[in-house]
């Protein structure tokens, strides 16, 4: 039986799976401010940090020994989560039109 991750590997395992979680938060916080301040900066950073996000992801696939088709996976969830923010500020506008403050 192939252990999942070496106890050597526990760590960088724990730190990059900690970062994906924060990083992703980041990457969502600064998708909707770029979109309450209407700021062209704001947008290239939030590009730069979704990076970040795929960087430590690639680690923690490779940490955590995930290759064929569980590699694919995480990559269509890593190209899925780039979207998400979109999808959700899209909701967001829908459901509160026609309200007096938004």
């Amino acid at each position: 039986m192939v252990e999942p991750v070496a106890l050597a590997d526990f760590f960088l395992s724990f730190f990059s799976g900690a970062m994906i979680i924060l990083i992703a938060t980041l990457y969502a916080g600064l998708f909707a401010w770029a979109k309450l301040k209407q700021n062209a900066a704001l947008i290239r950073w939030q590009w730069f940090v979704y990076g970040l996000l795929l960087c430590c992801i690639l680690v923690f696939a490779k940490v955590m020994h995930l290759t064929g088709e569980w590699f694919v996976l995480v990559l269509l969830m890593a190209l899925g989560y780039a979207g998400m923010p979109r999808l959700i500020w899209s909701l967001c506008v829908a459901t509160h039109t026609g309200e007096e403050n938004h």
